[in-house]
C-alpha cells in the first residue's frame, strides 16, 4: 500500500504568486481596518435617554432630606407645641388606598 501526501495535488507551482497574494490580501485588510478606524464609533442617544440624564443629575444635586423642614419639627416638637393634623394624614393615607385599588 502506497501512502501519498494528500496536499500533493494542491501544490503550488510558484511560491512567489502565493507571497504577492497574501501581501495584497493584507494590505487590503489593513486599509479596510484604517477605513473603519478613521470613521469611528458614533453613539447617539435617545431623547428619553438624555431627558434621563438630566433627571438623574437633578436627582444627584437635590438633598434626600429637608433640612430646614426637620428643623422646625423637631424645634416644635421641644418646645411641645407640635400638633398632628389627623384628618389631614387619614385623607392622605385614603387617596393612596383609592390609588393603590385603580
Amino acid at each position: 500500500m502506497k501512502i501519498e501526501n494528500p496536499y500533493q495535488r494542491f501544490a503550488v507551482q510558484n511560491t512567489e504568486q502565493v507571497k504577492q497574494a497574501q501581501g495584497e490580501i493584507q494590505k487590503s485588510n489593513r486599509q479596510a481596518l484604517e477605513g473603519a478606524s478613521n470613521r469611528g464609533d458614533r453613539v447617539e442617544l435617545s431623547q428619553t435617554a438624555r431627558e434621563m440624564k438630566k433627571i438623574e443629575s437633578v436627582l444627584r444635586t437635590t438633598p434626600d432630606v429637608r433640612a430646614e423642614k426637620i428643623k422646625a419639627i423637631k424645634e416644635q416638637i421641644e418646645a411641645g407645641t407640635y400638633e398632628v393634623d389627623s384628618k389631614k394624614i387619614a385623607n392622605a393615607m385614603l387617596a393612596d388606598m383609592i390609588k393603590d385599588l385603580s
